[in-house]
C-alpha cells in the first residue's frame, strides 16, 4: 500500500500525522494523569483536615449535651461541596446525627474519612464519618482536556500546514518541476530545462538532470539529421526498409512497415513467421518459392509484387526487393530489402482495365455507333452498332484502320451514292477530326444517319452515328396524332347515353370542349410552324446535299427557324398552361377521391375552367374569398356544383340583359366550423311560382329550348348528401338571385359523389 501512494506530501503526512498525534495524546495522558492524582490528593487532604478539626468541635459539643451546637458544626461542613454524607454515631444509647438527614446514598466504595471523637480522660463519645466525590476535580479536570485538545489540535494543524509549506518550498516545487520536465520529453518529445538551482541533493540530482538534457539534446541533433534523411526516401516512396539474418532467423524492419499495414510500431513481433503470416495465401507459396531461388544464388536480384494483409482486413499490394549479402564462398548471410506499397498503381491498373471492361460493355449496349480515332487517325475503340451503321464488316473493324482506310471502304461499297458525292462528303468528313462537326446522311437504303464528331484535346476524335430516319416522319405522325386526338373527342362526346347522365356530366363535356376549342388554336400553329420548318430544312438539306447552298439561303432559313421556334414555344407554352389550370378541375370533376384544398385556389381553378364558355358572352364572373379556406371535401362536388350554378346563371339569369355579373362570395364564421358560400347574379329572377319548385328533377322553363331541368336538382343533392350542407335561395323579380350554401369544413364520408348525385 505504500507504493502505492501518487505523491511525496501524502506520504509524508501519513508519516508526520500519526507520529505527532501518537505523542501530543502520550504527553497529554500522562500529564492528566498525574494532574487527576494531584487534584484527588489536594481533596483528599482537605477532607482529611476538615475531619480533624471538627473532631475536636464536635467532642466539645458531645459533651455538653447540645445538639444544637452539634447541628450547625455539621451544617458548615456540609457546605463543603465534595463532601455527601456526614455521619456520627454516639457510644451511648443516644441516637446519632447524620446529613442529609434522609441518609447516605452513596455507594461503599466512595472515598469516606473516619475520626473517633474521644472526651477526657480518654472516654469514647462516638465516630464521625465523612463520605465524598471527586466529581469537582473530574469537572475541572474535563475543563482543562478540553482546552488542551483544543490547543494542541490547532497545533496540530499549524505544524503540519508549517510542514507541507517547509515541504513543497524545499522539496515539492522542485520535484514538480523535474517531473513535468520527464513527463514533457516522455509525451510530447520536448526537452526542457528544470530551472532550479540550490546546493542541497536534490539540487544536484537537478543539475545532473539539466546536464544530461544538453548532452541528449545534441546527441538528437545529429541523430535526427541521419534518420530525416533516410525517413524522407523511405516516405516518399512509401516503402519500408527491412533486414533477415540468415544464420540465425532474426528479422529487423523499420517503423514504417506496421504503418503501412495499419499496425501500431511495437504491434507486430519482428519474426520471419509474422511475414509470412502477413502474405496473402494465393501468393505465399509463390513468394517463399522466389525468395529461395534469390538466397540459394539462382537470381542475382530478388524482386516481386504480392498481396499482404492489412490489420483491418484490407489488401495491400506491395513491391518487394531485396538483395542477398554473401560471404566469400557465395553463401547468403544476410537478405535486405525495401518494401514498397504499390496498391494505388496497381488499383489503378485494375480500375484501368475495369473502365475499358465497362466502357466496351457500354458501348455494345448503347443504340448509337460509336468510333474514336487516336492522334494518328486511327481506330482504336469501336461497338458492333457502328459496324452495322457504317456499313464496314466487324472483320474490318477488328484491324484497326486508318480513318483514311475507313473512308476509302466505304466509297468503294457506294456507301456515298455515286463518285460526285463521294468525292463531296470525303471533303466534308475530313473537317471531323480537327472541330466539331455534325450533319445527316442519307444512305442508298434510305436510312439517314446523323454523324456527330467532336476532337480529342489529345488528338484524333470521337464520332457518334445515330438512326434518325424516325425523326424524319415527325410531321406525319404529329398528324396522325392529331387526328387521332379529333377522333376521340368525337367518340366522348357520343358516349353522353341518357339524360341523367349527360346532365351529370354537363360540367365536365364543357370543359372538354374548352380544352379542344382553346388547345386546337395553339397546337394548331404549332403545327403548321413545325410542318413549315420541316419543308425548309429538307430544301436545305438538298442544297447541302447537292453543293449549291448560298448564304443568303442559309440566312433565310435562319430567320424562318428562328421565326417558326418562336411561335411553336409561344403557342405550345400557351397550351401547357391551359392544360395545367384545367387539369385540376378536369380530374376532381372525374373523381370522387375525398383531398385537402385551397377553396380560393380551387375556385380560381373552376372559373378559369368556364373561360372558353364565359368569354363567348359579355358576362363576367367576381370571386372574393379569403385565402387561408382550407377545405377537407370532395373538389369534384365542389367544381360540380359552381360549373351548374354557372351555367344555370348564363342559360337562364341573362336572356334580357346584355351584361350581367355573377358574384361568389365567400365566408368563415366565427365558429369556423363551416362555410358560407354565396351565388348571386343579376339576372332577371325568378319568379315567385317556380321559386319553390327549382330544385326539383325535371322542373324547368324551357323545356321546349333544350332544358332538362335536373342541373339545380344535381346542385341540390351535391351539396346536401355530398358536402354534408344546405342550399336556399332568395330572388326577386327583375333584380336577381342569390343561391345561400352553408357546408362543414370538412365532408362527411359516404358514398360516392356521382352515387349521391344520382
Amino acid at each position: 500500500m505504500w507504493t502505492r501512494i501518487p505523491t511525496a506530501w501524502a506520504k509524508f503526512l501519513l508519516i508526520l500525522i500519526p507520529i505527532l498525534a501518537l505523542s501530543t495524546v502520550a504527553f497529554a495522558t500522562v500529564f492528566f494523569f498525574n494532574k487527576s492524582a494531584e487534584l484527588r490528593k489536594g481533596i483528599t487532604d482537605r477532607i482529611t483536615a476538615m475531619a480533624d478539626i471538627n473532631a475536636i468541635a464536635l467532642e466539645r459539643s458531645l459533651s455538653s449535651g447540645d445538639p444544637a451546637a452539634t447541628q450547625a458544626i455539621l451544617s458548615a461542613m456540609s457546605a463543603n461541596r465534595e463532601i455527601r454524607c456526614i455521619e456520627i454515631a454516639l457510644a451511648s444509647e443516644r441516637p446519632g446525627f447524620s446529613w442529609p438527614r434522609a441518609g447516605c446514598h452513596l455507594p461503599e466504595t466512595a472515598p469516606k474519612v473516619t475520626r473517633d471523637i474521644t472526651g477526657e480522660p480518654g472516654r469514647a463519645i462516638g465516630r464521625m464519618t465523612l463520605r465524598y466525590t471527586f466529581d469537582a476535580a473530574n469537572a475541572l479536570l474535563r475543563t482543562e482536556i478540553v482546552n488542551a485538545a483544543t490547543l494542541l489540535l490547532l497545533l496540530l494543524v499549524v505544524t503540519v500546514v508549517t510542514a507541507l509549506f517547509a515541504f513543497r518550498i524545499t522539496t515539492g516545487v522542485p520535484l514538480e518541476k523535474l517531473i513535468a520536465s520527464i513527463r514533457a520529453a516522455e509525451q510530447k518529445g520536448r526537452r526542457e530545462l528544470v530551472e532550479w538551482q540550490s546546493n542541497d541533493e536534490l539540487g544536484n540530482v537537478i543539475a545532473a538532470y539539466n546536464r544530461l538534457l544538453v548532452k541528449l539534446a545534441y546527441e538528437e541533433v545529429s541523430l535526427r539529421k541521419s534518420g530525416e534523411r533516410l525517413s524522407l526516401a523511405i516516405a516518399a516512396t512509401r516503402s519500408s526498409v527491412w533486414d533477415m539474418d540468415l544464420t540465425n532467423g532474426q528479422v529487423w524492419w523499420s517503423s514504417e512497415f506496421p504503418g503501412i499495414l495499419g499496425y501500431a510500431p511495437d504491434e507486430l513481433p519482428m519474426t520471419a513467421e509474422t511475414l509470412e503470416s502477413l502474405i496473402h495465401p494465393d501468393d505465399r507459396d509463390r513468394v517463399l518459392a522466389e525468395s529461395l531461388r534469390h538466397i540459394v544464388g539462382e537470381t542475382e536480384s530478388y524482386s516481386n509484387v504480392y498481396r499482404l494483409r492489412a490489420k483491418d482486413g484490407r489488401i495491400l499490394w506491395v513491391e518487394d526487393r531485396a538483395t542477398a549479402l554473401r560471404d566469400a564462398s557465395g553463401v547468403a548471410l544476410r537478405l535486405t530489402g525495401v518494401i514498397a506499397d504499390v496498391t494505388e498503381r496497381k488499383q489503378a491498373e485494375l480500375d484501368l482495365a475495369s473502365e475499358r471492361a465497362i466502357l466496351q460493355a457500354t458501348l455494345e449496349n448503347v443504340d448509337q455507333g460509336i468510333v474514336m480515332f487516336d492522334h494518328d487517325l486511327r481506330l482504336v475503340t469501336f461497338n458492333r452498332r457502328a459496324a452495322d451503321l457504317l456499313n464496314v464488316p466487324l472483320k474490318v473493324l477488328v484491324k484497326r484502320p486508318s480513318f483514311d482506310e475507313m473512308t476509302q471502304y466505304q466509297i468503294e461499297r457506294g456507301e456515298f451514292g455515286g463518285e460526285g458525292g463521294s468525292n463531296e462528303l470525303a471533303i466534308l468528313w475530313r473537317r471531323m477530326p480537327t472541330e466539331y462537326f455534325t450533319f445527316n446522311h442519307r444512305r442508298p437504303d434510305g436510312t439517314v444517319i446523323k454523324i456527330c464528331s467532336n476532337p480529342l484535346f489529345m488528338g484524333g476524335f470521337v464520332c457518334t452515328y445515330t438512326d434518325v430516319t424516325a425523326e424524319t416522319r415527325a410531321t406525319e405522325e404529329t398528324m396522325a396524332a392529331m387526328q387521332a386526338t379529333e377522333r376521340a373527342y368525337a367518340e366522348l362526346k357520343d358516349t353522353q347515353a341518357s339524360l341523367v347522365q349527360a346532365e351529370k356530366m354537363a360540367s365536365l363535356g364543357l370543359l372538354v370542349a374548352g380544352i379542344a376549342h382553346e388547345i386546337n388554336t395553339p397546337v394548331g400553329i404549332a403545327f403548321s410552324c413545325a410542318s413549315l420548318l420541316a419543308t425548309r430544312t429538307r430544301q436545305l438539306v438538298e442544297a447541302l446535299e447537292g453543293g449549291n447552298l448560298k448564304k443568303s439561303e442559309l440566312t433565310a432559313y435562319g430567320a424562318a427557324a428562328a421565326e417558326s421556334t418562336r411561335l411553336m414555344s409561344g403557342n405550345l407554352s400557351r397550351a401547357a398552361e391551359l392544360i395545367r389550370s384545367f387539369k385540376q378541375v378536369a380530374v376532381d370533376q372525374a373523381s370522387a377521391e375525398l383531398r385537402r384544398f385551397n377553396l380560393k385556389t380551387y375556385l380560381n381553378e373552376v372559373v378559369t375552367s368556364l373561360g372558353p364558355r364565359l368569354r363567348s358572352t359579355p358576362h363576367r364572373v367576381i370571386v372574393t374569398c379569403p385565402g387561408d379556406i382550407i377545405i377537407d371535401g370532395y373538389p369534384g362536388a365542389f367544381s360540380q356544383v359552381v360549373t351548374n350554378l354557372v351555367i344555370n346563371a348564363l342559360d337562364h339569369a341573362f336572356e334580357t340583359k346584355p351584361e350581367g355579373t355573377i358574384t361568389i362570395t365567400v365566408e368563415s364564421p366565427a365558429d369556423g366550423g363551416e362555410i358560407e358560400l354565396s351565388f348571386c347574379d343579376d339576372g332577371k329572377g325568378i319568379p315567385p311560382a317556380s321559386k319553390e319548385k327549382i330544385f326539383e328533377p325535371f322542373f324547368t322553363t324551357r323545356r321546349g329550348s333544350g332544358g332538362s331541368g335536373l342541373g339545380l336538382h344535381i346542385v341540390f343533392n351535391l351539396v346536401t348528401k355530398s358536402l354534408g350542407g344546405r342550399i336556399t335561395v332568395d330572388s326577386v323579380e327583375g333584380k336577381g338571385t342569390t343561391f345561400h350554401m352553408r357546408f362543414p369544413r370538412v365532408a362527411p364520408s359516404g358514398a360516392s359523389t356521382q352515387e349521391q348525385a344520382a
